[in-house]
């Protein structure tokens, strides 16, 4: 939600003053994400300048955002939308993030500037400068992902939901706040309870802010029971005709997502845009990974299909995006109601390299507490969102708003399990079974399988001759990974997992690309 270059020692007792697209004050810029469906603010009267940027939904007022006598943790952390509070004053910055996550915030110190951005890249001067952390490549390497204030690279933070960074001359430390409170069993229905009606009214409240803001809203439509449920329930009060947005695979599987993705945008009104995934597929020749362009490694895997979805939403006028995501995670049963899961192996990454066996002992080190929101989705939200913000759009998950959250943790395990709630909220609001009860259901197992076949395969061969960063830091064997790029060349199925590797690999390689960047 921000980006800014703020010196610690600079003068507090000039003006900020506004210049295009951030506030000013010396040699120090704040400049926020612009967009109808955001507001900011900044009170510099007593000298202590603090700057509050919240969603729409979020109850952060000014009167907050003035009173001083509140800590920032009181404000923004408790924020029930999203919110950001910044505090500079003599020798002390603080940050305090709220607790919706839509937007990864990543912090850097440097002498006596502090760094923030929601766009790793931006910092990739700094990080140049910074070593990998161990613990975070084998995480990525090994697809075992954990929510913490960790990043890719030592020198470099993450503000994560609700924490509070502090920067003094003393450097950059990152305080966790308590772990929130979530209802640890379920619980029985009332009798004549009626739960997808009160499903409806917890997503209308959700959407409410939004539909209410006046932006141009679209939806991110694949086909499945989470957007398909967020699609008939913004349709109900919706203003105007909704735009939809989806990616369909090719095959069988791809044939009947069409099918539904028709059938729930008929049935919601809403003017649906389709784009083939697999002319998207990842490592394609057109996508920001084959141009070498600089990204956050930590991305998406299907980044270059989710961002061409998002310029072909921007193009169309969306400025605000509704998606499902966050269904899977509250709805899913927890830890005790079911069988303890099979342990995981590291035997699917055989190429790991010395140092990533050394560190997988550390994977589970620094994790942030238990958050408002699923970490899982949490993590989505810091590789998924940030494309929609390069392309002017707010993502919005009304899946995910607390109330929800709170609902769904009491619901007994059969409204649960297979989203059973969410099938009969769809099929009351007269979907049919190829919706409610798919024999197929849409998955990119296809696309990933074809990304590898005609990209990942060759990229990986010429990286092994051009020489990996990975291995040159001995996180990789470089040999078992040749070895398994030619077992994969004469079988059937490419190992997925080699996706990560590679992501991984452009990614830390775009970062070291010559910036052609204009300074700002």
């Amino acid at each position: 939600m921000l980006s800014f270059r703020l010196a610690l020692g600079a003068r507090t007792d000039s003006t900020w003053q506004w210049d295009t697209d951030r506030w000013r004050r010396g040699d120090s810029w704040i400049r926020p994400v612009v967009h109808p469906a955001l507001r900011h603010d900044i009170d510099n009267r007593t000298g202590v300048t603090t700057v509050g940027v919240r969603d729409v939904a979020s109850p952060l007022t000014r009167s907050e955002l003035t009173d001083h006598d509140r800590g920032p943790e009181n404000v923004a952390g408790t924020a029930r939308g999203d919110a950001l509070l910044l505090r500079i004053q003599p020798g002390r910055i603080t940050l305090t993030a709220g607790a919706g996550g839509t937007t990864p915030l990543y912090l850097t110190g440097d002498g006596d500037i502090l760094h923030g951005t929601w766009d790793l890249p931006a910092l990739r001067h700094l990080t140049r400068q910074s070593s990998l952390l161990d613990r975070a490549v084998v995480r990525a390497l090994t697809r075992r992902h954990r929510y913490s204030s960790d990043t890719l690279f030592t020198g470099v933070t993450t503000l994560t939901e609700r924490a509070t960074a502090t920067f003094t001359a003393t450097g950059l430390n990152i305080a966790y706040p308590t772990p929130a409170e979530h209802v640890m069993r379920a619980r029985d229905l009332r009798p004549g309870v009626d739960v997808t009606v009160v499903l409806e009214r917890l997503l209308t409240d959700a959407l409410r802010p939004w539909q209410e803001s006046k932006t141009t809203l679209g939806l991110e439509l694949s086909g499945g029971l989470d957007s398909a449920t967020v699609g008939v329930a913004a349709s109900v009060t919706a203003a105007a005709p909704l735009r939809s947005f989806g990616l369909i695979v090719d095959g069988a599987v791809g044939a009947e997502q069409n099918r539904r993705r028709t059938t729930i945008a008929s049935r919601i009104g809403a003017v649906d845009d389709i784009l083939r995934a697999h002319d998207h597929a990842p490592f394609c020749a057109s996508g920001i990974r084959a141009s070498g362009a600089a990204h956050d490694p930590h991305g998406e895997f299907y980044r270059e299909a989710f961002e061409a979805l998002a310029d072909t939403a921007a193009r169309g006028g969306v400025e605000t995006m509704l998606t499902g995501n966050g269904g899977d995670e509250i709805m899913a049963p927890r830890g005790d109601e079911l069988p303890p899961p099979p342990p995981q192996r590291l035997t699917d990454v055989s190429w790991l390299g010395p140092r990533a066996r050394e560190a997988v002992g550390q994977i589970d080190d620094n994790l942030a507490p238990s958050a408002v929101l699923p970490t899982p989705t949490l993590m989505g939200f810091a590789i998924h969102h940030p494309a929609y913000l390069r392309s002017g759009i707010w993502p919005v998950t009304p899946l995910t708003h607390p109330s929800l959250i709170r609902f769904a943790e009491q619901l007994p395990l059969e409204l649960r399990r297979g989203k059973k709630l969410f099938r009969d909220f769809l099929t009351r609001a007269g979907l049919p079974p190829l919706v409610t009860h798919p024999r197929r259901t849409e998955h990119f197992r296809d696309l990933m399988q074809h990304g590898l076949r005609h990209n990942g395969l060759r990229l990986a061969e010429h990286l092994l001759t051009d020489g990996m960063l990975l291995a040159d830091q001995d996180f990789i064997d470089p040999d078992a990974l040749r070895r398994t790029v030619q077992h994969a060349r004469r079988s059937a199925t490419v190992p997925s997992v080699l996706c990560d590797t590679l992501v991984l690999e452009i990614g830390l390689r775009s970062l070291q690309a010559p910036d052609t960047t204009p300074a700002t």
